[in-house]
């Protein structure tokens, strides 16, 4: 019985074996250029992620070669097979050698071996290579341009790419090789590629994350091959050869056909956006420069944000899409001109050249170049075009020249979400098969019954047919793509399965519009005011549209991401299903895996981190000068003492975001601010927005002062109904009407500062100071406390010695901290601060009672950890990360 049961149960895995090798030759065969892409990016996948040698993978190709020659000694049976694999091999091992010596070539830049990541002054000589950027202020980011001229900025930046030929080391400017971002505060965005600049300023690596959950920008750079970036203060401290300056350098010796050719292409663009900028309606123009030369930059913060949490970012970046309609257009144009069909294939190429590089060579767009051009080849030789094939040897060749292109989200997103549109249409039968008869029959009869009604109702619908088509094509695309999107932006947007639908045909219109626009703008200008008139209006329609579905209640949700392996398993599992299953089931079993997957991907993003019982923990966040630390009492409360930064003029939280993301947090139970100074609460805006926040707890008065950001958190706090609560010295928490019992952990909290009645000084003085008992030990949170506050607060009852506080007013040298530390005696002391609390002087002071001392700025994110009968654990990301 038993042996007979194991015969059968081998017999079944032969015949699934047998099943799917017979399945993998077929799709060989028919879509080679599929079944060589995935071995092609798996190749690139595999050397990033593992550590194999040039010298194992050389070995590995030429023993395929090998292989594939002695293969056709065999009978062509099993030689057909050998075949298949030894190539795929083959593919998949040039494609990692071609990743391999990409970042060889990366990392052999000298400038590597003399720059570090704390900034330092520096002047530097190089080659713009690159067309500059004009973008909104990284730090105003435009939205206030009065604050912005206060701070000396002038609400723009520009951004150049700069190759990089000398930089002074001591009074000698030394060669080296490399290439940096160059920042300046102010436009120069005349600068074209071959212009040589001499630039002063402030040069240093791409800084490595700070915080938990934080973003590496050092794969950003690696992508762009970029080494360094350089901050300039003001337009003037860059030199050209140009200028009346006896620092100036001289002209680039010569400029290659390439370079010409950017110069060329940049000065089309800068033309092309001062048509936009001339004459599209202020409000309008950044999403016009969006959508027609891809330059995101002049968005304001508030509208990519709208776009993202709305799914429709990818209708403002130049994608194929964009390229798709162009070239509708286009050949509109050449039918109306009457060219022959050779002239309207030379037409459309003409365009898609000259669109890709306008726009920068975006993957996306090169994508879809490649895509018409198998499209126009197969026409040309009248031969049959396969779409999954042409997109796959898209892939093949942009993996080729960009290798590491194939881990930025956009390129990522660009490929899943055309595979999706081309895979999910109704499938058709294959051959004359009695099946396949029997459905076309049944169209034929339905298209017959559809011809004997009315004309309303046959616009009726085929109107409805058309919603429902693109509805259908929407929903496959945004539940493919979830996984990434949700990974990388922390945001579930089902709003946008519908917005798509009715944003795409005014996108249509507005682009033909502002192209119009651009192209009277180089003929004759004054007519391009009707078709910028025209892109105006569409565009103003289209943000209206945005801002409603960006409104709508359950439109969104803001989530922890889930994991990447979590993300990588969706996708493998939705590639089995596609190669072992049928097309008709597939539907039914990519719907079902998708919902699984989901159930448990939010679980698992949502379930809080680890927090060993009666463990109190506190993550000081590395936000610059400012102030904001995570509490957690308790695995399932999250609060705030704090939250903001100096310079956030834009109200962002990103910062504060990525932490409370990474360990799984949907709800915060309470903000506490300490005063009313913009660093330490300008992020509560973008926190509501993202979170649920029970209450805020402030000192006596905190939110009665002036100023515009005050105002604004007083609005938000309105606009979410979050409680207000209001504590001091002389009130005990546990009398305070929905505090004391609603939160048990804070009794355990003690305020120690203000009085009920506010001492008569600034905010600082009347700084919200908390004593949390751990234990054996306390945790002491002073805000930005000095003089004469500080006299208030150490005429009190001393807190055992040996616990953890947080440094007031950032570690200042002129508010006695001092006489804090020697009435406090902490065993740690952590500093939340920038770049001055990063000095020497201030860990001298700090450190003078014996005491350890921790900086943000120096070491990232401080984490403490104190136990229930009293152990300490301190540690920095930079150095330790959790």
């Amino acid at each position: 019985m038993i042996p007979a049961t194991l015969i059968r149960q081998f017999g079944a895995l032969q015949l699934k074996s047998t099943h799917l090798r017979a399945t993998f030759e077929s799709l060989a065969w028919r879509q080679p250029m599929t079944v060589l892409a995935a071995f092609a990016w798996a190749g690139i996948a595999i050397d990033r992620f593992a550590s194999i040698t040039l010298a194992a993978w050389t070995a590995l190709l030429l023993l395929c070669v090998v292989a594939m020659t002695g293969a056709a000694w065999l009978p062509r049976g099993r030689a057909k097979g050998i075949a298949i694999v030894c190539l795929c091999l083959v593919v998949m091992s040039s494609f990692a050698l071609r990743h391999a010596m990409s970042i060889a070539s990366y990392r052999s830049a000298t400038v590597l071996n003399v720059l570090t990541e704390q900034p330092q002054p520096m002047i530097m000589v190089g080659i713009v290579d690159r067309p500059a950027r004009l973008q909104k202020d990284a730090i105003t980011d435009g939205s206030n341009l009065g604050a912005a001229a206060g701070m000396g900025r002038s609400g723009y930046q520009t951004i150049l790419q700069v190759s990089i030929e000398t930089i002074r080391i001591r009074f000698d400017q030394v060669p080296f090789t490399g290439r940096a971002m160059v920042r300046v505060d102010g436009d120069c965005s005349d600068l074209l590629p071959g212009d040589r600049v001499k630039v002063f300023g402030q040069i240093a690596l791409f800084r490595s994350p700070t915080n938990p959950g934080e973003r590496d920008i050092r794969e950003w750079a690696r992508r762009s091959k970029l080494h360094c970036v350089f901050d300039v203060d003001r337009p003037d401290d860059v030199l050209t050869a140009s200028d009346d300056d006896a620092e100036s350098p001289p002209p680039a010796d010569s400029i290659g056909v390439w370079m010409s050719g950017q110069r060329v292409v940049a000065q089309l663009a800068a033309s092309a956006r001062d048509s936009i900028l001339q004459q599209i309606a202020p409000d309008q123009r950044g999403l016009a420069l969006a959508l027609l030369l891809g330059q995101r930059d002049l968005l304001d913060r508030s509208m990519s944000e709208s776009l993202l949490v709305t799914g429709t970012a990818h209708l403002l970046s130049v994608s194929g899409l964009h390229l798709g309609i162009l070239l509708v257009l286009a050949r509109i144009t050449g039918g109306l001109l009457r060219l022959p069909l050779r002239g309207q294939l030379l037409f459309l190429g003409a365009v898609t050249v000259f669109y890709v590089a306008i726009t920068g060579g975006r993957p996306p767009v090169l994508r879809a170049a490649i895509l018409l051009a198998t499209l126009v080849l197969s026409t040309a030789m009248a031969r049959p075009n396969h779409s999954i094939n042409s997109l796959s040897l898209a892939g093949i060749l942009l993996a080729w020249w960009m290798p590491s292109a194939i881990f930025g989200v956009g390129m990522q997103l660009s490929f899943l979400a055309v595979a999706t549109l081309l895979s999910c249409g109704r499938p058709r039968g294959r051959g004359l098969t009695a099946a396949s008869q029997s459905v076309a029959v049944e169209d034929n009869f339905d298209e017959l019954a559809r011809k004997s009604y009315g004309r309303w109702r046959r616009y009726a619908t085929v109107a409805t047919q058309s919603i429902a088509t693109a509805l259908w094509y929407s929903g496959c695309v945004s539940v493919i793509t979830l996984p990434i999107v949700w990974q990388q932006f922390h945001v579930v947007s089902p709003v946008s399965v519908f917005v798509n639908v009715v944003l795409s045909p005014m996108m249509a219109f507005a682009l033909s519009a502002g192209v119009a626009t651009v192209i009277a703008g180089w003929t004759f200008t004054p007519i391009a005011i009707i078709p910028g008139w025209i892109c105006s209006k569409i565009l103003v329609a289209m943000q209206s549209v945005i801002e409603v579905a960006t409104s709508m209640p359950a439109g969104h949700v803001w989530l922890p991401s889930p994991s990447w392996g979590l993300v990588c398993a969706y996708y493998l599992v939705l590639l089995a299903i596609i190669v072992c299953y049928p097309i008709g089931r597939r539907t039914y079993l990519i719907s079902a895996w998708s919902l699984v997957w989901f159930i448990a991907a939010w679980w698992t993003a949502t379930t809080p981190s680890p927090l060993p019982a009666g463990t109190y923990e506190a993550t000081f966040v590395d936000v610059g000068h400012g102030t904001a630390t995570v509490l957690r009492p308790n695995r399932n409360d999250v609060w705030l003492y704090d939250c903001g930064w100096m310079g956030n003029l834009n109200r962002s939280s990103r910062k504060i975001d990525d932490v409370l993301w990474s360990t799984g947090v949907t709800k915060i139970a309470g903000v506490v601010i300490s005063h009313a100074d913009a660093d330490h609460f300008n992020a509560l805006p973008g926190l509501a927005r993202r979170f649920q926040i029970g209450c805020i707890v402030i000192p006596p008065e905190m939110l009665d002062g002036e100023g515009a950001t005050l105002a604004h958190v007083r609005e938000v706090i309105r606009e979410h109904d979050i409680p207000i609560y209001e504590i001091n010295r002389d009130l005990s928490l546990d009398n305070i009407e929905g505090l004391g019992g609603g939160h048990g952990w804070f009794a355990d909290v003690e305020v120690l500062h203000p009085p009920r009645q506010r001492l008569d000084a600034n905010d600082n003085a009347n700084s919200l100071v908390l004593r949390i008992d751990c234990g054996k030990r306390c945790l002491l949170l002073p805000g930005d406390l000095e003089p004469p506050g500080t006299a208030v607060l150490t005429s009190t009852p001393r807190p055992p010695p040996g616990g953890v506080m947080m440094a007031p007013h950032h570690g200042s040298l002129h508010m006695d901290a001092d006489a804090v530390l020697q009435w406090a005696r902490p065993r740690e002391t952590v500093v939340s601060g920038g770049k001055r609390a990063a000095k020497v002087a201030v860990t001298e002071m700090l450190s003078a009672a014996g005491g350890g001392v921790h900086v943000t700025s120096k070491e990232g994110a401080v984490r403490v950890r104190i136990s229930a009968n009293g152990d300490l654990e301190i540690r920095a990301w930079a150095g330790s990360p959790w």
